[in-house]
């Protein structure tokens, strides 16, 4: 775990606590710190390894599952200042490298370089995400930003910046869909005048409410999903429509002088696709979309207008997130955190168990429970969403002494197998 800071300011840190605490101002455009803390071993730690080489962070380690084509990481806080890279190095071989900031972090303020060569990018944090206005990516195929709180792999993984647990379930499956679970709104995306973010492939920033501030994008697909209730929207730069499986708009926000352009069409057709439709704009501005004849497929879409023109600041939630007492059992009984994929049109069947237990070591068992029955009734059939398990009692057989009747008793409960869930 590091922690690497340029320029410290006590009075730079107290602006930024108060410009998250009553939105993001579009028109401020003061450095940030570099701010790379990877998850510590434990619940929810991947392995990520942090160095430093002049102004450029390498990030390295990761969880890769049977050294195939996905590299996960993990960090407690991700933010880049201004001149500063964040560079997620290749081994080699790795076809997606997939990061999280985990839940109860703060935004990530991206005001320098985001660098991931010869892979594609997932990057997630609930918190939400901030460009600044010296952004810029470095990023061979695709880059996707999102602040959903899970990312879900082809097979029924699930990549969880809330849910610790369900790393039991990453794997080699392919990213398929950002997951919003629960009530919304979900926290925004934010693009300062000024940013540039650029990728060879397709660029996709999915979130709550998302604001493009007089900013660039370019690639050959540019994906712009804004959703205000649960629901999922598509990893896949490939994907028809990306967002036939959100089941509530957001917003989207764009000021004079904000271009998306899709181009080059050597892997994917060209086209920017943008969820709603109706894009938000200043007074007296307008939104001009450029399209392919036949086709109808949006290549281009720029706001003019008044020039200076401004939106009002987005929010972000600033209170605390509240997490379980989440542990880490060597063994999951009854699939309880194995989710599989969602089944349509057809309701998940009835689920049944509630409880599993762990061992560890042979010396400690836990008993976790989730807040709801989590067991299928039949393999294959579908969760609709993940379950979060607590710890609800412990056994250890240490310290254990006898008892008049020539019984192991713990100090703390009586030592008995569990039978499973």
């Amino acid at each position: 775990m590091m922690s690497r800071c340029a320029r410290p300011s006590t009075v730079a840190h107290g602006l930024l606590a108060l410009l998250l605490s009553v939105g993001y101002a579009a028109s401020t455009a003061h450095a940030q710190n570099t701010n790379i803390v990877a998850t510590p071993p434990g619940p929810g730690g991947l392995g990520t390894s942090l160095s430093n080489s002049g102004n450029t962070t390498n990030i390295t380690g990761g969880t890769r599952p049977g050294g195939g084509p996905n590299l996960f990481h993990s960090f407690n806080q991700f933010s880049v200042g201004t001149g500063d890279v964040a560079a997620f190095v290749n081994p080699g071989g790795v076809s997606n490298i997939i990061s999280r900031v985990m839940a109860g972090g703060s935004p990530s303020n991206i005001y320098g370089t985001i660098q991931a060569l010869n892979t594609n990018l997932y990057f997630l944090n609930p918190a939400g995400i901030v460009f600044g206005p010296a952004a810029h990516l470095n990023v061979t195929f695709s880059a996707y930003f999102s602040t959903a709180p899970q990312l879900r792999l082809a097979g029924g993984g699930i990549f969880s910046a809330t849910i610790p647990a369900l790393d039991a379930t990453l794997s080699v499956g392919s990213p398929v869909s950002f997951g919003f679970l629960g009530a919304g709104p979900y926290n925004p995306i934010v693009l300062s005048p000024g940013t540039v973010l650029q990728a060879n492939v397709a660029v996709g920033l999915i979130g709550g409410s998302i604001q493009i501030n007089g900013s660039k994008i370019t690639a050959q697909r540019i994906i712009v999903g804004s959703t205000a209730s649960a629901g999922d929207i598509s990893a896949q730069p490939t994907a028809a429509d990306p967002f036939s499986g959100a089941s509530g708009a957001g917003q989207i926000q764009a000021t004079p002088g904000t271009l998306l352009a899709a181009g080059g069409g050597a892997v994917i057709p060209a086209s920017v696709d943008v969820f709603p439709n109706d894009i938000t704009v200043p007074a007296g501005s307008q939104v001009n979309r450029t399209t392919v004849p036949g086709t109808n497929r949006v290549t281009q879409l720029e706001v003019v207008g008044v020039p200076g023109s401004t939106l009002s600041p987005l929010s972000f939630a600033t209170a605390t997130v509240s997490t379980p007492n989440f542990i880490d059992p060597v063994v999951f009984l009854n699939r309880a955190v194995i989710v599989p994929p969602p089944q349509t049109p057809a309701a998940p069947a009835p689920l049944l168990a509630s409880r599993c237990a762990s061992q560890k070591d042979g010396q400690f068992s836990s008993l976790v429970q989730a807040s709801r029955d989590v067991t299928p009734s039949q393999p294959g059939v579908a969760l609709t969403t993940p379950p979060v398990l607590q710890e609800v009692d412990a056994r250890s057989e240490l310290p254990a002494k006898q008892t008049s009747q020539g019984n192991k008793v713990s100090s703390r409960h009586t030592i008995e197998p569990w039978q499973g869930c």
